[in-house]
C-alpha cells in the first residue's frame, strides 16, 4: 500500500474533514482514507476497503450497529464506588 502527503490543504477544508471524521467516529486519516478509497477505488472492494480503513474501535462500533445494538452494561458489572486511600509521597 502506498503513502500519501497532502500539503497547503484550505483550513475550512480541514476543519470540515475533521468535523466529517468525528461525526463518523473515526480518526481524520481513517475518514479521508476512507473518502479516497470511495471514490477511486474499484467498485468490486469498496465494502471490503472501507472496513479495512476503520480503527479497532470503529469496527467494534459498525459490528455493533450491524447487530442492531449492544448492551454492554448486561456484560459489565457495575462499579461501586469505594474510597480510595491514597499514600503522601
Amino acid at each position: 500500500m502506498g503513502n500519501v502527503t497532502v500539503r497547503r490543504i484550505d483550513d475550512t477544508a480541514q476543519h470540515n474533514a475533521r468535523l466529517a471524521a468525528a461525526a463518523n467516529r473515526r480518526s481524520l486519516e481513517a475518514e479521508l482514507r476512507d473518502l479516497i478509497e470511495r471514490t477511486y477505488a474499484p467498485a468490486g472492494i469498496d465494502r471490503a476497503a472501507r472496513l479495512r480503513a476503520l480503527s479497532a474501535s470503529e469496527k467494534i462500533a459498525h459490528l455493533c450497529k450491524v447487530a442492531g445494538g449492544a448492551d454492554i452494561d448486561r456484560f459489565i458489572p457495575a462499579r461501586e464506588s469505594e474510597d480510595i486511600e491514597f499514600p503522601e509521597l
